[in-house]
C-alpha cells in the first residue's frame, strides 16, 4: 500500500508517510465506499482549516469526538498517526502488520483495522479500512501547531468528484453524474482541463520546468495536496535534474526513519498546461539516505500545495482529469523561511514554541539563537497571543525585515535581533 512535507519541514513527512508499503494485507479486503448521509443528496460542503498550505478536515471514527485529518492525494488508505486527545476510541478487527516506506529501510509496526465507521460532515461509510501506527508520530502536530490525528486520501477521491476551493477554505464533494450533468460545463468557463493518471491510487500529471539557463524539461509529477512545498524534484529518479548554482543545503523534513536534509533553490519558471508560475522554490531531497517506494511510476518529483493553493482544483479520478481555475493567490510570490530557524510546539494547541533547528550561517544562527530555545516574544508581542502560523508567516515574510525575538534558555531570558535575508535571490 502506498500511503504517504516552513514551511518545507512538513514537505517530506507527508510524502514519507504516504510512501509506505503494507505487507500481509489481504487483497480480498475491499473498502466499502463513502456515501452521502442524505440519500438524495448530490453534493456535500465541508469547511476546512488551511495550515501551512495543508487541508485539515474534521473526521469522526466509530462515533469518536472530532479528529483532524489532512486531506492528502498521496494517501491510498486512511491512516491514523496519533490518538492523542481521542479517549476511548476503539477499532474493529485489528491485526498487526508491517510497513515499509520512505525514510526507513526497517519495517514499521502498525495495525490494520477493518469494519470501521467513518464520518465527515454530510458523508459516512461503513466497513472502512484504517491503518494505525503502533508508535505515535507527533511531528505533524508539532509542526502545524494543532493536534493532527491522521491522513485521508484515495477513499475520498475514488467515491466523489472533489472540488477544493483554497480561497474559501471549502471542499465540495459531488456525485459524479450530478457534476457532469449540472456543474462541469459551468466550471469549464473559468478552468482548464489537465490529464492525470491514477497509478496505485495516486494522481500524476506532466508539467514543464524552465531552469535558470532557459532549458526546458518535461517531468512526471505526483499531484500532492498533502505536501506544503511548491515543487520537489528527485535527482536520483531523473538524471536530467540539476540543482541550480544558487542554493541552500538545509534540513527539509522528517521521515519515520529520521531527519531528512537536502537543497532548496529557485527555478525560472514552472509551466502546467499553459499556466506559468515564476520563480517557484524547489526542494531537492538528499535521497542517499532514503528510498523511494514507487519507483515504478517513473516520477521526477511532486507538485505540492504551495502551487495547488493558487487554483480552485477539481479532481475526477474516474475521468482521469483535473480542472484548474486560477484564484487570488495565483500571482503571489513563492516564499520560504528566511530566518534559518525552524519553530515547532511541544504541546499542540498551546502557545508554547521552541526552536527545533538552526541553519549554520543563517541570520538566526548569527544572532546566537540555538536549538531548544523557547520563544517568549516576537517583535515585542507575547507569543501567548500568537499562533504558530503567524510566527511562520513572519519568518518567511520578506528580505530586509527586522525581527526581534525574546527567548528563554536555561531559565534566563535574552533578546535576539536579526534581519531576514534571501540568499536564493
Amino acid at each position: 500500500m502506498h500511503l504517504k512535507r516552513t514551511y518545507f519541514k512538513i514537505l517530506l513527512i507527508l510524502t514519507f508517510v504516504a510512501g509506505l508499503s503494507i505487507c500481509n494485507v489481504s487483497a480480498q479486503q475491499s473498502i466499502i465506499g463513502l456515501h452521502f448521509v442524505k440519500t438524495k443528496a448530490k453534493k456535500a460542503d465541508i469547511r476546512f482549516e488551511l495550515l501551512h498550505n495543508l487541508i485539515v478536515v474534521p473526521v469522526f471514527i466509530n462515533g469518536s469526538d472530532t479528529m483532524r485529518f489532512i486531506l492528502d492525494t498521496g494517501v491510498s488508505h486512511t491512516m491514523i498517526t496519533s490518538l492523542t486527545g481521542v479517549p476511548g476510541l476503539s477499532f474493529n478487527f485489528a491485526r498487526e502488520i508491517k510497513l515499509y516506506g520512505l525514510g526507513r529501510e526497517e519495517e514499521i509496526e502498525a495495525y490494520h483495522s477493518f469494519g470501521n465507521m467513518i464520518e465527515l460532515p454530510g458523508i459516512m461509510g461503513f466497513n472502512h479500512n484504517i491503518i494505525i501506527l503502533k508508535e505515535e508520530f507527533d511531528f505533524l502536530s508539532s509542526s502545524l501547531g494543532v493536534q493532527i490525528h491522521g491522513l485521508i486520501g484515495y477513499d475520498m477521491f475514488d467515491n466523489f468528484i472533489v472540488e477544493i476551493d483554497y480561497r474559501s477554505k471549502k471542499l465540495t464533494l459531488y456525485d459524479r453524474t450530478y457534476f457532469h450533468e449540472r456543474r462541469r460545463e459551468k466550471r469549464l468557463k473559468k478552468a482548464r482541463v489537465l490529464n492525470i493518471e491514477v497509478i496505485r491510487r495516486k494522481p500524476y500529471t506532466t508539467a514543464r520546468i524552465i531552469d535558470n539557463d532557459n532549458n526546458a524539461m518535461d517531468v512526471n509529477l505526483l499531484v500532492d495536496t498533502g505536501a506544503s512545498h511548491a515543487l520537489s524534484l528527485f535527482r536520483s529518479m531523473d538524471d536530467r535534474i540539476v540543482i541550480p548554482e544558487k542554493n541552500l543545503y538545509t534540513y527539509i523534513g522528517q521521515g519515520l526513519g529520521g531527519e531528512i536534509y537536502g537543497y532548496i533553490a529557485r527555478v525560472k519558471r514552472f509551466e502546467l498546461d499553459g499556466f506559468r508560475l515564476k520563480k517557484p522554490v524547489v526542494t531537492y531531497p538528499d535521497l542517499t539516505s532514503i528510498m523511494i517506494s514507487d519507483t515504478k511510476n517513473e516520477r521526477s518529483g511532486s507538485i505540492g500545495a504551495d502551487i495547488l493553493k493558487r487554483f480552485t482544483v477539481i479532481l475526477d479520478y474516474h475521468r482521469n482529469e483535473m480542472l484548474l481555475a486560477p484564484n487570488a493567490y495565483y500571482k503571489s510570490d513563492f516564499k520560504y523561511n528566511l530566518s534559518g530557524m525552524d519553530v515547532a510546539t511541544p504541546v499542540p494547541g498551546l502557545h508554547i514554541y521552541k526552536v527545533v533547528k538552526v541553519r549554520r550561517e543563517s541570520p538566526a544562527w548569527i544572532a546566537g539563537i540555538e536549538e531548544g530555545d523557547q520563544i517568549i516574544t516576537l517583535n515585542g508581542i507575547d507569543v501567548a497571543e500568537l499562533s504558530l502560523g503567524y510566527i511562520v508567516q513572519i519568518l518567511q515574510s520578506k528580505p530586509g525585515r527586522r525581527v526581534h525575538i525574546g527567548i528563554m534558555r536555561n531559565g534566563q531570558t535574552r533578546l535576539a535581533k536579526f534581519t531576514l535575508e534571501d540568499p536564493l535571490k
